[in-house]
């Protein structure tokens, strides 16, 4: 098993990417380069979180990135279905406020 998946659905404006595993600096490149095929102007990002085991600083600063590049050029970033391992990392970086969360994938591609 594969101790990082990263799949993207969707195209232009709306795109979903449900990702599973350990989200740490092996896998760090591969989710920024999924992020960074995502992330269009006027556009939405998705990152369905529900399958993530263990994220650490790089993987965070991946999404942080992430997120202020989207916001850069008119695009959103949205975090969904996350687990409470992850939100204990975002709530002790400090970093909480930074996202758009929501409780499930429905919600997220809702608003």
């Amino acid at each position: 098993m594969e101790r990082f998946s990263v799949e993207a659905t969707g195209t232009g404006r709306q795109v979903i990417l449900a990702v599973a595993g350990e989200v740490d600096l092996a896998a760090a490149d591969r989710f920024r380069e999924e992020l960074a095929r995502g992330i269009v102007a006027d556009g939405t990002v998705v990152v369905d979180c529900s399958g993530i085991t263990f994220i650490d600083s790089m993987g965070l600063r991946t999404l942080i990135e992430a997120m202020q590049k989207a916001g850069q050029i008119g695009g959103s970033l949205r975090l969904a279905a996350v687990p409470d391992s992850v939100a204990r990392v975002l709530d002790l970086a400090g970093v909480t406020g930074l996202f758009n969360i929501h409780e499930d994938l429905a919600h997220a591609l809702a608003e």
